[in-house]
């Protein structure tokens, strides 16, 4: 119970280190420069919190940390087609048609099947070289920082109109 107070603490933290360095920029009108600002600020710390979740021991960390980089490469490219979505939707924000409207959330929908697929492989590999409780831990610690970066952008992409 400790374990997961201190991960939480580690995760408030992360969030308050993404809003930190946004603030002083107010919402950049490079919306590629606030992308970059909202990512850094979590993944700065994620290897830190996610290791202090698991709480490896050496051979378990060899085993982990090579699998978990080929999970966080594959993320980053759903997280580009993501973002490419956002700037689709910041170009055509002012003159959005019903078509544009329907295009741009099926690509939303089908980017958050491809990322809950994703996290669902990588448990099965994870499973493979970790007790299941450090897997369940992982999943806690990796979807409250994947929160923490989807709401920190939902709340500078603006409900359509």
């Amino acid at each position: 119970m400790r374990m997961t107070w201190l991960v939480l603490g580690m995760l408030v933290t992360a969030a308050g280190a993404a809003g930190a360095q946004t603030t002083p920029q107010a919402a950049p009108k490079n919306i590629d420069e606030y992308v970059q600002l909202v990512r850094s600020g979590v993944q700065q710390q994620k290897v830190q919190i996610i290791g202090a979740a698991l709480e490896l021991d050496a051979t378990q960390a060899a085993a982990f940390w090579p699998v978990y980089k080929q999970y966080e490469a594959e993320l980053g490219k759903i997280g580009e087609q993501r973002f490419a979505g956002i700037k689709d939707y910041a170009a055509n924000y002012g003159s959005l048609t019903d078509a544009k409207a329907i295009e741009l959330t099926d690509r939303a929908l089908a980017l958050e099947e491809q990322r809950l697929a994703l996290v669902k492989k990588y448990i099965g590999e994870f499973r493979k070289i970790l007790p299941p409780v450090k897997v369940g831990r992982w999943y806690q610690a990796e979807m409250s920082l994947n929160k923490i970066v989807d709401l920190r952008i939902a709340a500078e992409v603006p409900l359509a109109r």
